[in-house]
């Protein structure tokens, strides 16, 4: 090993770099052997950080897998929040559509073992928490954009536009392989146009 290559070794990671190794370490061991038998000692193995660094970041394991569906979370809201804005609804509403469509398809590992790990009973009063915010979070977001529409009754216009979204991750994460994710979006689109009408 060259003086260079030790020194960058060594060289402390960037806290935001850090906890990414975290999180990619503990989603590839979670996956691959279950949650329940993965250990913070060998999270922190394959990412290669120090114990100190991963209960800087999280109390326990419990911690680190609500932190990851925290970090899921802020990845949708930001694409979310530039939609609320200088766009006009149904346009909002289409352009989210799409983006979830690309973040399930991106992001197939992580939601699988999400959904498998929610249907846990050990975990359900872990994740309760992080599920709810997330839920009240996209129900909000959803039901500003109905009511922009103009449209009657927008928070339950908003429960349909999600319970349509969660069918489809439903039906693409745990019940159909393959899965024709991409020919759905533009039907989806479609049907979230029809959402969005005010004509009676």
């Amino acid at each position: 090993m060259t003086r260079q290559s030790v020194k960058e070794s060594t060289r402390p990671l960037r806290p935001q770099r850090g906890k990414q190794k975290i999180f990619d370490s503990a989603l590839n061991l979670f996956e691959s052997q279950g949650y329940f038998a993965t250990t913070v000692e060998q999270i922190t193995e394959a990412a290669g950080v120090s114990k100190g660094l991963v209960y800087n970041y999280f109390s326990s394991k419990e911690a680190l897998l609500v932190g990851l569906i925290q970090d899921a979370t802020a990845r949708m809201t930001a694409v979310a929040k530039p939609l609320s804005r200088d766009i006009p609804a149904s346009e909002a509403l289409a352009a989210f559509v799409d983006e979830y469509f690309g973040f399930l398809a991106k992001e197939r590992q992580f939601l699988k073992l999400q959904l498998s790990l929610l249907l846990a009973p050990e975990l359900s009063e872990t994740l309760a928490k992080s599920q709810r915010e997330r839920s009240e979070l996209l129900l909000s977001t959803a039901r500003g954009w109905f009511q922009r529409a103009g449209v009657a009754q927008p928070k339950n216009k908003a429960r349909v536009f999600l319970a349509m979204l969660d069918g489809v991750a439903l039906h693409y994460l745990h019940i159909y392989e393959p899965y024709p994710l991409a020919s759905l979006k533009p039907m989806v689109i479609q049907a979230t146009e029809s959402l969005c009408s005010t004509t009676p």
